[in-house]
């Protein structure tokens, strides 16, 4: 190439000039703020269809779980009130007790059964009952056995057998009223055991509960007399409460939270310990004449399977019913247990009369109870209620939040208009 020749690049195109056009105040201030009063009222469209959403839906399902927590709380009510009848039956016909709480423990064998049933229709992922099984019963070792099951579940076995059984020897000496109004103070040992043993929190309320029902207790032993045999009844049945209890805390002390997969997984352990382990205790009282009846006798098998189908509803109730429903109104359920088996004995009688003592037991028991069902943090959130209604915080929040937006208008407002031109 000629070094004379010079290289002639092409002339680059005209470059976009931009302009700071100057706009007056007046015009600024419209547009952004129409701008973002408009942003700001299709945000707030949409956060409130969309809360509105989310509130019917929570609405829906607090209304349909409460819903189920009155069905199932009157259902475990009038199955104990029909099972604590038909045991009195039983044992007025067969005196046997223990046998009685043996054949009744192992129809718990169906509870993780039931449970996997009902994981079916609430899960969307499902599992096969091995991968379950699995799941829920890490508690009792990592290598599943037949060993390994019987020796972790063991224990809790004869829990349930020995508090089973003094409850039946209570039905014995007390009516079925009594027998319900002592087993619901329960809760009060359940909540002393586990602040001594698990170191729970302390709550003044739950002490004043003890008390009330440790009174109750004492009005309705000694509401007949000193030389009564209400005594021998209620000691029965507080002993059967304290093993229930301690029955409770043991489970929290090995599991931890209670939760319904590690429940329904040890109540079948605990039918399948009753069947291996108790058999030779019943054939043992058998051949001591302590529980025998003669060959000739009938065992009414009409009452001892419909006694331990409604028993086994009313602990599936108990147990599981945190599926469907709060806890809250389980507990409530069992409280409705007083004045359920009150309903059976004035129905099947006809002519019940319940002591003015006992009445007054009942309710202080009643209001021990209802005590116990507060949280543990009732105390701040009913001040903070009354200190929200008080004040008038609604109104404040409201404030605030007028505030915000406007301060989110002036923010704009700062912001210079550009404008490009080519």
């Amino acid at each position: 190439m000629n070094k004379l020749s010079a290289r002639i690049s092409p002339a680059p195109g005209p470059v976009p000039i931009i302009l700071q056009l100057p706009t007056s105040s007046a015009e600024k201030e419209p547009r952004s703020e129409n701008i973002l009063l408009q942003n700001v009222v299709s945000d707030d469209s949409d956060t409130e269809h969309r809360s509105q959403r989310i509130c019917a839906r929570c609405s829906f399902r607090a209304a349909w779980r409460i819903a189920c927590g009155i069905v199932l709380g009157a259902c475990l009510a009038v199955s104990w009130a029909w099972g604590t009848h038909n045991a009195k039956e039983t044992l007025l016909r067969h005196p046997a007790p223990f046998f009685i709480i043996w054949f009744c423990s192992i129809w718990n064998i169906v509870f993780f059964p039931f449970y996997y049933l009902c994981q079916l229709l609430v899960k969307r992922q499902k599992e096969w009952p091995t991968a379950e099984f699995r799941e829920c019963s890490r508690f009792l070792g990592e290598e599943l056995t037949v060993r390994t099951v019987l020796k972790g579940a063991a224990p809790f076995s004869m829990l349930w057998s020995l508090s089973g059984y003094l409850s039946l020897l209570a039905l014995c000496h007390i009516s079925k009223v009594d027998v319900s109004a002592v087993l619901c103070c329960g809760q009060a040992f359940v909540f002393l055991l586990s602040w001594i043993g698990l170191k729970d929190r302390f709550m003044g309320v739950r002490i004043v509960a003890v008390i009330l029902s440790i009174t109750g207790i004492v009005m309705m032993a000694y509401a007949d007399g000193f030389n009564s045999d209400s005594i021998t009844g209620v000691a029965l049945g507080v002993g059967s409460a304290s093993t229930s209890a301690f029955f409770k805390v043991l489970f929290r002390n090995r599991v931890g939270d209670v939760q319904p997969g590690p429940v329904s997984v040890l109540f079948s352990c605990v039918g399948l310990c009753s069947f291996v382990l108790h058999s030779w205790v019943c054939v043992l009282l058998y051949l001591t004449h302590v529980e025998y009846w003669p060959p000739s006798q009938h065992i009414p098998w009409d009452k001892l399977c419909v006694m331990a189908s409604l028993l086994l509803v009313f602990n599936m109730l108990v147990n599981l019913g945190g599926i469907f429903t709060y806890p809250s109104l389980i507990s409530l359920g069992i409280l409705l247990t007083i004045p359920a088996s009150a309903a059976v004995d004035t129905f099947v009688t006809s002519a019940m009369q319940i002591s003015h003592v006992r009445v007054a037991a009942a309710v202080i028991i009643s209001a021990g109870f209802l005590m116990l069902q507060l949280p543990e943090n009732w105390d701040d959130s009913t001040l903070r209620w009354l200190s929200t209604l008080w004040h008038g915080n609604w109104h404040e929040d409201s404030i605030v939040g007028e505030e915000i937006a406007v301060d989110l208008v002036w923010t704009a407002r700062a912001k210079p208009a550009v404008v490009t031109v080519s």
